[in-house]
């Protein structure tokens, strides 16, 4: 795998040093490469995708950006909230917001999107977010660890990664969901 970072500027040893460790954990002979820079300024906090072979090229290309500035927050995506039978809504999470009511009509199912927020305090933080979401799009993709590939799943498994990084006693540990 090809490591590409472009960070200015920026000391971010820890969180390289943690994503190394992380990666290390399973097999990634299928990616191509692997890039972090600071991306578009007319982005804040932290973005990224990853490339999913295609029939010209067979290996995976992750992509991560980080261009603050920071503290920041990301906006997450929640688990959805269902309607009840009774046609109530269960009360929003807190640290949660509603977004669009979505509904099925095939099934008559109703459902509120829901929205949270991670904060991300310096690049060390958001290095370690957004490398962790999109490594679970590949590592899902590639079956080396559990749930769906949606980008609730990917926010839940970068924010369970981010609470490991800060836990100092467990730092060589990590928390898979």
């Amino acid at each position: 795998m090809k490591w590409t970072i472009i960070l200015p500027g920026n000391n971010a040893e820890r969180s390289l040093a943690w994503m190394r460790r992380f990666l290390e954990r399973y097999d990634t002979t299928a990616v191509e490469s692997l890039r972090i820079d600071r991306g578009h300024q007319r982005y804040e906090g932290v973005y990224g995708n990853c490339i999913y072979p295609i029939k010209a090229r067979s290996t995976f290309r992750i992509n991560r950006h980080a261009p603050g500035p920071f503290p920041s927050h990301t906006v997450t995506r929640k688990r959805p909230l269902y309607c009840r039978p009774d046609g109530s809504f269960p009360h929003t999470p807190r640290g949660c917001r509603r977004g669009v009511l979505c509904y099925d009509p095939h099934t008559g199912r109703q459902w509120y999107r829901l929205c949270g927020k991670t904060q991300l305090e310096d690049l060390d933080q958001a290095i370690v977010w957004i490398v962790a979401h999109e490594a679970f799009h590949f590592l899902r993709h590639t079956r080396q660890v559990p749930g769906r590939n949606t980008e609730i799943d990917a926010d839940a498994f970068a924010d369970n990664q981010l609470e490991q990084f800060h836990a100092p006693s467990l730092q060589s540990a990590f928390l898979f969901i």
